[in-house]
């Protein structure tokens, strides 16, 4: 009798430890799909942009002058042209309007009001200066009063780029290669966002953009009606978010 009663305490004992290890494991699932934990760590550059699919700049991944934009499926991002930047099909490169860029030594490349092809044009300025508002100016800066101050602020002469024109900015395009989170210049920028992980979110840029990539190769649902004269084809790179985005500089 004594030994029946012991093997039944010795069973409770069991189960009673079967029970908890049971409650356990319930409280650990539940608190798993409470907090939602990540197979894979959110930390990674470029991971968490890949949802919003904002255009972005990520050091390494495209070529110079260039970032990417979401291509044409959910998962996939296209090198090309950054803001205010030009595709020459000759030498496969982006090239910033109102400078020399590809062009002859006395030219300037520009994009005409209207038009969607980049053109080189006759600068009648000298020592690397353009042709603003009836005179001679340096591109990015003040030019001792051509623009105006406001608000402190001194504004440049720059490109917009929306209308890809020449106009007073209140700040000059973001240098890639030397880009700083607390730069007062970076951090009034509307245009951009320097993120802590070193790369930087072109707010308003747009992949078909006049004078890019996707243009010249007849991607883009407005189909260019003449393609630029060059006997090289475009490249397009392409890179996959779930193993590239989450695992481009200035002139």
């Amino acid at each position: 009798m004594g030994r029946t009663n012991k093997m039944m305490i010795t069973m409770f004992h069991y189960g009673a430890i079967t029970v908890l290890l049971l409650a356990l494991v319930v409280t650990l699932t539940k608190a798993d799909d409470l907090f939602g934990y990540n197979e894979e760590p959110e930390n990674i550059p470029g991971r968490q942009n890949a949802r919003n699919r904002t255009p972005v700049y990520i050091p390494g991944k495209c070529g110079h002058n260039e970032i990417l934009y979401p291509g044409d499926q959910a998962t996939d991002w296209v090198c090309d042209c950054r803001p205010a930047h030009v595709y020459h099909p000759g030498s496969a490169g982006c090239f910033p309007l109102y400078t020399r860029a590809y062009c002859n030594e006395d030219e300037y490349v520009e994009i005409k009001p209207g038009s969607k092809l980049p053109q080189c044009t006759k600068n009648t300025c000298k020592d690397k200066l353009i042709p603003f508002n009836g005179t001679c100016v340096k591109l990015h800066n003040n030019n001792e009063g051509v623009c105006p101050m406001v608000n402190r602020i001194k504004y440049v002469v720059g490109v917009n780029e929306e209308t890809l024109q020449l106009e007073c900015i209140s700040t000059a395009p973001v240098n890639l290669a030397n880009r700083l989170i607390g730069n007062r210049y970076n951090s009034q920028d509307p245009n951009i966002i320097v993120k802590e992980d070193g790369s930087v979110e072109f707010m308003h840029a747009m992949r078909c953009a006049p004078g890019s990539a996707a243009e010249y190769n007849g991607t883009c649902t407005d189909k260019l009606a003449a393609p630029i004269p060059t006997q090289i084809k475009a490249r397009r790179r392409k890179f996959n978010t779930q193993s590239s985005v989450d695992s481009v500089d200035d002139q």
